[in-house]
């Protein structure tokens, strides 16, 4: 590859240097000292992450970021040695008494490319992943949350000699590291430019995991409990100010319930963020959102959720009703706090418009009925699927984490997460058996033998 940046091809060179899988024991070491230090400068994370977005919550920013990645090492080194256990394979009879077995083993050196929008979560859970896999990692976080960045090069630093390094970000080094020789990619962040990351993959055929964003729906069935269901919907949406992949997107409402669960969100607002420029409520963190942000309202009717607008950088929430179609809003994903809501009159109607469009990372159905709840989530296309809440599944590390489609490719967290950095290696250790039979030079014997196993 021409014009790699130094950094990249310094770490591509140190870190080729030892390609031994690393032990059980030494995978454990690795995930314990990266919680370690993750721990010992949590307040100065939760500080660069607040000062790169211009306000964001510190109890926000402990939960979603920090104790996030401490979780996942944890859960990875209490289930490691089930991860790594070999899977021993029963083989056909003319081969015994021959043994064989599965084992999973390490891609190799692996890229992680991160996004802004929770840039140590999602950057550092992919790396647990990658550890826990006995992989080397080269990390690239968000050049748009630089102070984080440069928490998350000390950690790194700190805590995984050899093991890992972070690069200085930006968008060229992120571009060269998508394009680099690596034995596996993980990426978080837009569809567009996911389609670019992994065609920049394709040439040197890295297996590339992309974690991506969608419009996932809130769908409200005819008994959904409109304050409740209002509440989580509210605190999905508005959690980091609705720049969250899974947070809910737009809302499905019965027609005859529209008016009453737009004064059931305008309650949940004020209850969840009485003061919308206080310290609970995150700012817009990019300059090119907000503006993306107003513009996407230009022209439309909206009603405002909060009790009064909050002082910028932040971004009162709004609920627009019935939009067009076609409009960018219902087109593009919002990636703040906006929410769309499309009455419908049937559920089939409801199914049949999430269903023609890209598949969603997420889905929330919300009905008192939880059977029926359960049989909507299951006739609708999503990565993810929640009843009755939103959002929270991600902190669960036991489940699978993944798009589909437009909405990502390949899964993460816990074992799904070791599963995605390593790969399946067959072991056979071959004894004397009849398989040998047919070696040449081929007689009547064999004939019996090719009857026998085509039938």
């Amino acid at each position: 590859m021409t014009d790699m940046p130094d950094p990249l091809a310094r770490a591509l060179a140190d870190l080729r240097r030892d390609e031994t899988a690393p032990s059980l024991a030494e995978r454990r070491a690795h995930l314990k000292a990266l919680e370690r230090e993750i721990r010992a400068r949590a307040e100065a994370i939760a500080a660069a992450i607040d000062a790169d977005f211009g306000g964001r919550p510190r109890p926000e920013t402990l939960l979603t970021e920090v104790a996030m990645v401490i979780g996942a090492a944890r859960q990875a080194r209490r289930s490691l040695r089930a991860w790594v256990r070999p899977a021993r394979v029963v083989l056909p009879p003319h081969f015994w008494p021959s043994t064989a077995r599965i084992e999973r083993v390490p891609l190799g050196l692996v890229g992680i490319i991160g996004p802004w929008n929770y840039p140590l979560q999602l950057a550092l859970v992919p790396l647990v992943a990658a550890l826990a896999g006995g992989n080397r990692a080269i990390v690239h976080a968000s050049e748009h949350t630089p102070r984080t960045a440069e928490e998350i090069a000390r950690i790194i630093e700190a805590a995984l000699p050899g093991r890992a390094v972070a690069l200085p970000p930006s968008a060229e080094t992120a571009a060269a590291l998508a394009a680099a020789p690596l034995d596996g990619l993980f990426f978080t962040g837009s569809t567009a430019t996911g389609r670019k990351v992994a065609q920049a993959a394709a040439e040197n055929l890295v297996p590339t995991v992309l974690e991506l964003g969608g419009k996932s729906p809130a769908l409200l069935c005819a008994d959904a409990d409109l304050d409740d269901s209002a509440r989580s919907i509210v605190a999905g949406k508005l959690l980091n100010a609705g720049q969250t992949c899974v947070a809910p997107d737009y809302a499905l409402v019965p027609r005859e319930m529209l008016q009453p669960f737009v004064a059931a969100l305008k309650s949940a607002s004020a209850a969840l963020y009485p003061d919308p420029s206080g310290p609970d409520y995150a700012a817009i963190a990019r300059p090119m959102d907000r503006d993306r942000l107003s513009g996407l309202l230009d022209g439309l009717d909206t009603v405002p959720l909060m009790t009064q607008p909050p002082a910028p950088p932040r971004m009162g929430a709004v609920a627009v009703i019935d939009p067009p179609r076609d409009h960018p809003l219902m087109r593009e994903e919002i990636f703040g706090p906006i929410l769309p809501l499309i009455p419908y009159d049937s559920p089939d109607e409801a199914r049949d418009f999430i269903n023609a469009r890209p598949c969603p990372l997420a889905l929330y159905v919300y009905g008192r009925d939880t059977g029926a709840a359960r049989a909507e989530a299951q006739a609708i296309r999503s990565g993810g699927a929640m009843i009755n809440e939103a959002v929270i599944h991600v902190g669960i590390h036991q489940l699978p984490f993944g798009g589909a489609g437009e909405s990502g490719i390949g899964a993460y967290h816990g074992e799904e997460g070791f599963r995605a950095f390593t790969r399946p290696r067959s072991i056979m250790v071959s004894r004397p058996s009849l398989a040998r039979l047919v070696r040449p030079p081929y007689g009547r014997n064999i004939e019996r033998i090719v009857k026998s196993l085509i039938g």
